[in-house]
């Protein structure tokens, strides 16, 4: 006890703290090519910790899948109980959001419900976020009102909209950011040559918009990896632009 007691008199007489490990915010992405291509979340986790956060972030992803899909995943409930969560990020297909009424409520909400059940019971005070995807750059010509970017984008961000206030959950809006930033500020780099997956520089700003409200800041540092892409800075500075009032 003695010998206890010398050592912390020693220790905080010399000017030292004790410092306890800080458990770091545990988030986990669930999506498709969307969220894998250019290793979005990796990416996000780079910028997150170069603006200071104490993150762990892990994703469990399927190329094509829709939330239904995901939904027979066992993969899917095996990341969602391997860690209390603090945020899980939701992103299933764009088309999802395209359904007829029928397709929605049969598949695609029993599938999110199901999904959904299984991260609160692992843990309650999970923070849903949803990841609404953006429009073809050319829109979805299969229907009459998705044939446009505009008509397609309007349908996606409607949606993603009403299922966040449904689940009380957070809404990262990636569509309308790419909305603004390829029509508003001429960006046209967003997009891979198929019109669909984004491009690095459209991953990048993905990934800031989950920086923002998740953290509810603006991305101040560039990660050393990203600083080599093309209007880094300019993506940072619209996307906090486009999120901070979410």
């Amino acid at each position: 006890m003695n010998r206890i007691l010398i050592v912390l008199l020693v220790i905080f007489g010399s000017g030292q703290t004790l410092s306890f490990a800080e458990e770091p915010i545990r988030i986990l992405f669930i999506g498709n090519s969307y969220t894998y291509r250019n290793h979005m979340p990796r990416m996000f986790m780079k910028i997150a910790k170069a603006n200071g956060k104490h993150v762990e972030v892990n994703w469990c992803v399927k190329g094509k899948t829709s939330f239904y899909r995901h939904s027979l995943r066992k993969k899917v409930y095996r990341a969602i109980q391997w860690k209390k969560w603090d945020y899980v990020v939701l992103q299933g297909s764009s088309r999802d959001m395209l359904k007829d009424s029928a397709i929605y409520y049969k598949k695609t909400l029993p599938g999110l419900n199901k999904i959904v059940n299984s991260i609160k019971q692992r843990n309650p005070n999970t923070k849903l976020v949803f990841f609404m995807t953006w429009a073809y750059k050319k829109g979805y010509p299969k229907y009459g009102y998705s044939n446009t970017h505009y008509k397609m984008i309007r349908r996606i961000s409607a949606k993603y909209k009403a299922l966040a206030f449904d689940f009380d959950a957070l809404l990262t809006p990636v569509g309308l950011v790419f909305e603004k930033l390829y029509f508003k500020h001429h960006i046209k780099t967003l997009y891979k040559p198929d019109n669909s997956h984004p491009s690095k520089l459209g991953s990048y700003a993905a990934a800031c918009s989950f920086y923002s409200i998740i953290f509810k800041e603006r991305v101040s540092h560039t990660p050393q990896a990203y600083l080599k892409i093309k209007k880094h800075n300019v993506i940072e500075s619209l996307v906090w632009k486009y999120t901070k009032s979410q």
